[in-house]
């Protein structure tokens, strides 16, 4: 594992590039460079790296000071980016077209041979969100995302450009300057098993997803 950058010293920090928000395509092609970017969304600013390039997730870790227990959620710009990842049921494929582009994260079975620097972690949480500028941008990078909260292990998430140069200015190489609309980050349900599981509260509750699947 990388040593973690002191915040306190800035000798060895990065330059973080503010991006306003119509820049998409140099947002993008800084993401598929391989640079942390952080991006706002229809909940709170995530930390965009590419799923393409294995190494990236261990800099999200880094970055982040983020413990080795605590899997990154992936961003996708269609539903047909789930289906290239994950194992899905008929139940799976019907909560997400319902439910998804929206403030849910599903966590869903992992195909075998996908993300393979995971190691033994077998599911992965996925979302898709209700904001076609954040679609835009994972389909210009051409693969989806990894996409945490833009914020450091223990800190406060991020809900503005501001928090998120607080916390990262000098860690990640960019950041898009704005604000986020929603502010309260994505329910999260474990859909793996037989019974649906409520991982986080958020905008949609565990009541409505039982609902839609007869329970």
């Amino acid at each position: 594992m990388c040593d973690k950058i002191d915040v306190e010293s800035r000798g060895n920090e990065m330059d973080t590039k503010r991006f306003n928000k119509n820049q998409s395509d140099d947002i993008a092609q800084m993401i598929q460079e391989g640079g942390l970017v952080a991006i706002m969304t229809d909940t709170v600013y995530g930390l965009a790296a590419s799923s393409a390039d294995g190494s990236l997730y261990q800099k999200l870790k880094d970055a982040k000071e983020r413990p080795e227990n605590k899997p990154f959620p992936l961003m996708v710009g269609s539903l047909d980016q789930i289906e290239s990842v994950a194992e899905l049921t008929d139940r799976d494929r019907h909560l997400m077209k319902t439910f998804m582009p929206g403030a849910v994260t599903f966590i869903f079975n992992i195909k075998d041979g996908v993300f393979p620097f995971l190691g033994d972690q077998r599911t992965i949480g996925i979302r898709m969100a209700d904001d076609i500028w954040v679609q835009d941008i994972i389909n210009k990078v051409g693969y989806p995302i990894w996409l945490p909260s833009a914020n450091r292990s223990g800190f406060d998430t991020a809900i503005s450009s501001d928090m998120v140069i607080d916390q990262l200015d000098g860690r990640i190489e960019g950041v898009v300057l704005g604000e986020c609309v929603g502010g309260v980050s994505s329910s999260v349900f474990d859909i793996t098993g037989d019974e649906i599981k409520c991982l986080r509260q958020g905008v949609i509750t565990l009541e409505e997803i039982n609902k839609e699947v007869g329970l």
